[in-house]
């Protein structure tokens, strides 16, 4: 289990609203901006889902996202960097103008402040410059124990870009297009999650047969046993789980409560042999960003 880690990074949503820069390309972000603050709501469910994810012996290194900038998706770190062995960090392109301000945040210096030394190891963040865009692990899901990068191309989710982290990285990259609404879907972690003995995955977004065939054969190989959820699943966020371990190495799924109510007795039944779940209320986090429990959570190695 040493491919997951018991540490994790999650920044209050103190700014948090409908990001009007990424609805564009967000097909599961709610399109009706309200007028009103919904940043105290989304406070309460990103305590409730800290808390709960503390109670399962997993070290939460919490910071208020208190910088002078317009950042209202700083609750998602895990697109701007992610965290490797010996705490090395690499940094990412990110698409909308207002989600590169959340790399000039206070996070990486008040990281220090709690005991985390962090190394920029790779900068790709220049290739903004070039509008070519690389969002993190949210564009590139990590299978770090067979070293396989999975990559679902679409706006924020670059060819090159990729090539170039698993090049540089020593990844393998596993490439293909999945839709929804006739949209490439935003980000990879949406639709499929790698977990230590199984993969979540919406396979019907993936509509060419021969690169369906390509990543149900390379998880075959992997030794995953495939989980495949259905499109309304992928909207319940399910897709967007994501596999951590408590201070005993012992696997803890964590998942939005929407997730967790979407799923079929059947898929419980095999999630269970393999890990315990956790579960929390984030539906103004998601209705209104986007995205889901993993995209709260940057995993610290």
């Amino acid at each position: 289990m040493e491919h997951f880690t018991s540490r994790i990074l999650m920044v209050s949503p103190n700014k948090f609203r409908n990001n009007e820069l990424t609805l564009s390309d967000n097909s599961f972000q709610s399109k009706k901006i309200k007028s009103v603050s919904i940043s105290d709501n989304a406070i309460i469910e990103f305590e409730r889902l800290k808390k709960a994810i503390l109670k399962k012996g997993i070290s939460v290194h919490a910071i208020e996202d208190d910088s002078e900038f317009d950042t209202p998706d700083a609750v998602f770190p895990n697109n701007w960097i992610s965290f490797h062995e010996s705490n090395k960090a690499v940094l990412y392109p990110m698409f909308a103008p207002n989600r590169r301000l959340e790399r000039k945040s206070s996070a990486l210096q008040k990281l220090s402040n709690q005991g985390v030394q962090i190394e920029i190891i790779k900068d790709y963040s220049h290739y903004e410059k070039h509008n070519k865009f690389l969002e993190g692990t949210g564009s590139i899901v990590l299978d770090r124990k067979n070293k396989f990068a999975y990559c679902s191309l679409s706006n924020r989710s670059n060819l090159d870009l990729l090539n170039m982290f698993c090049s540089e990285m020593d990844y393998i990259p596993i490439v293909f297009n999945s839709t929804y609404e006739s949209k490439p879907i935003y980000h990879t972690n949406v639709m499929m999650s790698i977990c230590n003995n199984f993969s979540l995955i919406c396979l019907d977004s993936i509509n060419d047969q021969d690169q369906r065939k390509y990543v149900i054969d390379n998880l075959n190989d992997s030794n995953l046993e495939i989980i495949d959820i259905k499109i309304d699943q992928m909207c319940s966020f399910l897709g967007n789980s994501i596999q951590l371990i408590d201070s005993n190495s012992n696997p803890v799924l964590v998942m939005s409560s929407s997730a967790y109510k979407s799923m079929t007795s059947s898929q419980l039944n095999i999630i269970n042999k393999y890990t315990d779940i956790v579960h929390s209320d984030i539906e103004t986090i998601e209705f209104n960003g986007g995205g889901s429990a993993r995209c709260m959570i940057a995993e610290i190695f």
